[in-house]
């Protein structure tokens, strides 16, 4: 949950464009960008430039458009291109203001609860459940979570795409045999809401705790800021 001074020193190196060259082809946008939009494109292109070089006789047959009509092509596209990049950084700024609030609260919740909490094993069990969050949130926004390296196009896809979300969940409650591990993987399997099914979980804890209202009002608070972050991811 922590962006460190070494986390940040890493993003900003110099080198970090030779990383990008070489991710940039198993990357998700770029792959989902291959077909079908260059794939349609190049068919076009590639008929056109065949019909025009292999089939025709003469000049006058052969498809062409006028320079007039390509310069209004291409503002036009020039035009589409730009509206379509501001509305992209719209939302990647928007993006990291809700995970922000998701980080911020998730802290606030937890220090809230090692203070308002009464019983150790509900500290624990909240504790865990608010790492839990974080991870079933990674894995409700991107298929791959964080392991981008993953091919979509493997038959084990899904397969491995468990096999981390399980390993992940393991480093936070350490027992495979923990009712919230099993639940919270039986959810990611059925393909339901993971993230929101935790915070209902969180609210069981906090209702069944015995404390005074305002304790417990502002402990809800906090998980109704997760769900907020969550509905607009």
């Amino acid at each position: 949950l922590n962006y460190t001074p070494d986390h940040w020193e890493r993003h900003k190196s110099v080198f970090r464009r030779i990383k990008h060259m070489l991710t940039t082809f198993g990357s998700s946008p770029f792959q989902r960008l291959m077909f079908p939009d260059f794939f349609v494109t190049s068919m076009i292109a590639g008929s056109l430039t065949y019909y025009n070089n292999f089939m025709v006789i003469d000049a006058s047959s052969q498809l062409w458009i006028d320079g007039s009509g390509f310069a209004a092509a291409t503002t036009a596209i020039a035009l589409m291109t730009g509206f379509r990049l501001n509305a992209s950084n719209a939302r990647y700024a928007e993006g990291r203001k809700l995970i922000g609030a998701v980080h911020s609260t998730s802290r606030d919740l937890a220090t809230n609860t090692m203070m308002w909490i009464k019983l150790r094993e509900d500290k624990k069990r909240m504790i865990n459940l608010i790492k839990a969050f974080s991870v079933a949130m990674t894995f409700h926004l991107n298929k791959k979570g964080a392991h981008h390296s993953i091919r979509r196009c493997l038959p084990n896809f899904e397969e491995q795409i468990y096999a981390e979300y399980q390993a992940e969940l393991l480093d936070i409650f350490s027992d495979d045999k923990n009712e919230d591990f099993i639940l919270i993987c039986n959810w990611f399997r059925l393909k339901e809401n993971v993230p929101l099914g935790i915070t209902t979980l969180m609210r069981q804890i906090i209702a069944e705790n015995e404390q005074k209202d305002s304790f417990t009002r502002e402990l809800d608070i906090h998980v109704h800021r997760l769900v907020q972050s969550l509905g607009g991811c």
